[in-house]
């Protein structure tokens, strides 16, 4: 079972959890799964945006009005 990380977003808006994440996933291990939580929905967008561009598995893309829960495996 991989390592299992989470980043609490919530308060925080862009620029700042797209930065949190891509900062979080530099540091895991190929197979390692992030999960990040927020309460600004266009953050949720961008954050995915930003690990399509990166080749990152996303598992779980959740976004209803401005909560998000996004879960991510490092591939």
């Amino acid at each position: 079972m991989p390592n299992k990380y989470s980043i609490d977003c919530n308060g925080l808006v862009c620029p700042l959890p797209v930065a949190k994440t891509r900062k979080k996933l530099s540091e895991l291990k190929s197979g390692e799964i992030l999960e990040i939580f927020g309460d600004f929905g266009d953050s949720g967008e961008n954050i995915v945006v930003f690990c399509e561009s990166q080749g990152y598995k996303i598992l779980k893309c959740q976004i209803e009005k401005d909560k998000y829960h996004i879960k991510i495996q490092k591939e």
